[in-house]
């Protein structure tokens, strides 16, 4: 993994297969759409924003003896490399979700942490782990791989799930914002130290909580051993499958 030292305030290693990602999102664009305007139709066309979501796990991703630098990447080594080995842990690995402020858009949904990415961010994964920070108080130490997902279907103006090669290359889910803008967001698997894990302080005006789920309890939409138990309705379907495709890391 290369240790990302520009900012020094979010200091984190990056997977091999992310360093696409280590420059600005405006370079990131110029490099990888074409111009606004353009009739260019063999690459995706350029969104109006990009963003990053945070993939938070309770612990280390198997298999953490692997070479993360080697040149043929495997997703579940280089992702296990993200913290030090720990203990086995007989229990069911967890990934965090936040919940959406009442007086938010889509009130009290679930989601992982994330956010657009500003033209004066370092990199777009600096992007990543400063809405990390900003939305759950943790600090990324590692970022990536990239989780895979798909783009979300908009029958209106053409744009059809899985329709951009680049996107499912690239691994960015394409959609559009209620105003019409188009939006690629990459989500990132994001290491933090396990201690941290007891430490997820979530700002009030954007969100009314956070708790830590198992595979199984996304699957079911429902948290069990809370009282009654807690039903975790998501900000979208895409949000839901990207957190299950995440989960499929411990099986890769």
């Amino acid at each position: 993994m290369a240790t990302s030292k520009e900012d020094p305030a979010f200091a984190f290693q990056s997977h091999p297969s992310v360093q696409a990602f280590l420059v600005s999102p405006p370079v990131f664009l110029k490099r990888h759409f074409p111009p606004p305007g353009s009739s260019d139709t063999s690459r995706p066309p350029a969104p109006v924003f990009l963003a990053t979501g945070a993939i938070v796990f309770d612990r280390p991703l198997p298999n953490s003896n692997s070479d993360p630098g080697s040149a043929s990447v495997n997703i579940s080594a280089g992702a296990g490399a993200q913290h030090e080995a720990a203990t086995p842990n007989p229990k069911p690995p967890r990934v965090l979700l936040i919940r959406r402020a009442a007086h938010d858009s889509m009130p009290l949904r679930w989601e992982t942490p994330g956010g657009g990415c500003d033209d004066d961010d370092t990199s777009i994964l600096h992007s990543c782990a400063r809405e990390l920070f900003e939305e759950a108080g943790l600090r990324a130490t590692t970022l990536g791989p990239v989780v895979r997902a798909d783009s979300v279907s908009d029958s209106e103006s053409g744009f059809r799930s899985g329709e951009h090669e680049w996107g499912e290359t690239m691994g960015g889910q394409f959609f559009r914002t209620r105003r019409g803008n188009l939006v690629c967001k990459f989500y990132f698997v994001a290491g933090v130290p396990q201690e941290q894990t007891a430490e997820v302080v979530v700002d009030p005006k954007e969100h009314a909580g956070h708790v830590w789920v198992t595979e199984e309890e996304i699957r079911q939409k429902r948290v069990q051993g809370k009282g009654d138990g807690l039903d975790l309705e998501f900000t979208t379907e895409a949000q839901w499958e990207v957190i299950l495709t995440a989960f499929k890391l411990w099986r890769a």
